[in-house]
């Protein structure tokens, strides 16, 4: 059980790769998982070290397999389906080590 309610769900597409001719991303079967959506605008450092805008923060139970290349397929409570990718991925962890959260802000 999670430490906070995750009472909605995202479909996950997982990359698998680029497309040898057109270069473009390929992405395996989607499968969704639970999570809570939280729509904040913040400043985070992506991968390459730059200050980039957030627009939300995906929250997901223990260490979640989500990588920085996925495709994250969000409906919200008005039917409107949106479409992110990752930004910057980080795990919070209890005293003991062991992982609580996975954060993945979009």
């Amino acid at each position: 059980m999670a430490i906070i309610p995750l009472k909605q769900a995202v479909i996950i597409s997982p990359y698998i790769g680029a497309d040898p001719d057109w270069n473009e991303p390929k992405y395996g079967e989607p499968y969704p998982l639970d999570c809570r959506f939280q729509e904040t605008m913040k400043l985070v450092r992506n991968a390459r070290g730059e200050e980039v805008t957030s627009v939300g923060t995906f929250i997901f139970d223990k260490l979640s397999i989500v990588s920085i290349n996925d495709r994250l397929t969000f409906t919200n409570e008005n039917n409107v389906e949106l479409t992110y990718t990752p930004i910057a991925i980080s795990v919070r962890r209890a005293l003991n080590g062991k992982p609580l959260l996975t954060e993945v802000e979009v």
